[in-house]
């Protein structure tokens, strides 16, 4: 098993080539949207990340989904517009939409999702699903990477301390695979964001001993960085 210190290090090694190879605007859009809420180009950078195959890249599907159901959640107002500007997207973009304003709790949301799940294997799934009353991502429970994802997407769109909260609340449940990818992610997102550093520093006190010791030492790891 690797080590904390290993850990941390790789995750902030990659943080810094994650912010490096940022690469598009519609990536800096998303990644930094809780500094600056920009709603006005969310069709044209979904079109962006669409296109260039952000949503491909592993974890970005429930990244993608929390983020967007907490945008939708913020400006119900616009959610028709966004619609028609992204009907034209991939079949399965159009399902992460449709799966973002169900979990924003959205009414188009559930019809959506029942009519994009056309004659799929998975049909029957997703018309139960659609037909259940859902939670908030604020309110969805961090028990896998998956659901980990689901709230860093919401904290992008938000800076709420509460998603990370979340994740911090998790680390130490022996879950299948969500103790490893929550230490990695608490690295990369304490390294590329000064917001999530700051409430680490808060939570520090407040967690248990077997979560104070994963924080601090991603803090430790961050203060040592170089022009940190």
């Amino acid at each position: 098993m690797k080590s904390l210190k290993a850990l941390v290090v790789a995750g902030l090694a990659l943080a810094s080539s994650l912010v490096a190879t940022a690469g598009t605007p519609a990536q800096a859009w998303l990644e930094n949207y809780y500094q600056n809420p920009r709603p006005a180009e969310l069709s044209r950078s979904i079109h962006s990340l669409s296109h260039s195959g952000w949503f491909e890249q592993e974890g970005n599907v429930a990244t993608g989904i929390g983020f967007l159901a907490t945008v939708f959640a913020q400006n119900p107002e616009r959610v028709t517009g966004w619609l028609s500007d992204l009907s034209d997207l991939p079949l399965e973009h159009r399902r992460l939409v449709a799966a973002s304003l169900w979990q924003a709790g959205n009414p188009y949301g559930a019809e959506l999702l029942k009519g994009l799940a056309g004659k799929s294997a998975v049909r029957g799934e997703v018309v139960a699903l659609a037909s259940k009353p859902v939670r908030s991502v604020a309110t969805t429970p961090v028990l896998s990477p998956s659901s980990m994802n689901l709230q860093w997407g919401a904290f992008l769109a938000s800076g709420n301390d509460r998603h990370v909260v979340a994740i911090l609340e998790a680390m130490g449940t022996d879950r299948p695979g969500l103790d490893l990818a929550a230490r990695q992610s608490l690295a990369q997102n304490v390294a590329a964001h000064p917001r999530v550093l700051e409430i680490c520093r808060i939570q520090l006190d407040r967690q248990p001993e077997s979560v104070r010791s994963e924080v601090r030492a991603a803090l430790n790891a961050a203060a040592a960085k170089p022009g940190a």
